[in-house]
């Protein structure tokens, strides 16, 4: 399995993922342009053309804007729940949309995507288990809580994209008006960063070989407080801890292979 984070954070998320033995891919939320996610793919010898479906996580424009363009030019079919294929289209009329339940799996090919639901401020929030191949892919972020369902799951895949949003002292004395940092802080809003640790912490075992932090905030966070509070997680722990890679807000990140 081939990880590509194109984009992570309230600018924009987007995530590449492809099987190795077809060559086919999937794109996890589609919230930067058509032309960027082409930029970037690019940089790794990829293309959109290899993507055989858009899987949507929920209608906030930092997971969707690039949807309309990119599915209108290469037809590439979307898969997302009814609740929020409504939140997205307000009824308007759109092609190519494929409704999936926030507790089915699609195979498209040798690549298996399964939703779950999750707690956010949108219709019909989900996140994604991608597996090929028997390598499993953890993609959640905009959790809102500590969820059960995440954390059942994060001992049982290979690989994890998880939230880490927001450091709560930046977050606290920041200049955002109190309702939002209140929504940022409720059950239907985000992760701080302690709360990913601690999520991390309890749930993952020696099975997660790549944890990738992301999501992060521009305001009330930083790549260098995420990381050093990572590198504090896994201090001292005896035997294998996994990679640990901090997503950018602005540029493509790496190719990240499962074996």
């Amino acid at each position: 399995m081939n990880i590509i984070v194109l984009n992570s954070g309230s600018n924009g998320n987007a995530v590449y993922v492809e099987s190795p033995h077809t060559g086919a891919a999937v794109l996890l939320d589609c919230g930067i342009s058509r032309r960027q996610i082409e930029l970037r793919l690019k940089v790794h010898g990829r293309h959109l053309q290899s993507v055989r479906g858009i899987f949507v996580t929920h209608e906030h424009g930092d997971h969707v804007r690039g949807v309309p363009v990119t599915t209108k030019l290469y037809r590439i079919p979307t898969y997302l729940t009814e609740a929020t294929f409504r939140g997205m289209w307000r009824n308007k009329p759109h092609k190519g949309h494929r409704f999936m339940g926030n507790t089915e799996a699609v195979t498209i090919e040798d690549i298996e995507v399964r939703a779950y639901p999750k707690s956010h401020d949108a219709a019909d929030p989900v996140f994604f288990v991608v597996t090929i191949d028997g390598r499993r892919f953890l993609y959640a972020t905009d959790l809102g809580m500590h969820d059960a369902t995440v954390a059942g799951l994060l001992g049982e895949v290979d690989a994890a994209l998880v939230e880490s949003n927001y450091d709560e002292h930046m977050l606290e004395t920041g200049s955002y008006p109190q309702y939002l940092k209140d929504r940022i802080r409720s059950e239907h809003g985000h992760l701080s960063n302690h709360q990913a640790m601690s999520l991390i912490r309890e749930h993952a075992n020696g099975r997660l070989r790549m944890l990738i932090l992301g999501h992060l905030s521009e305001n009330n966070n930083t790549p260098e407080i995420v990381q050093r509070e990572a590198d504090a997680l896994f201090d001292g722990i005896r035997g294998s801890t996994p990679r640990v890679v901090v997503a950018s807000r602005y540029e493509v990140g790496d190719v990240l292979t499962l074996m």
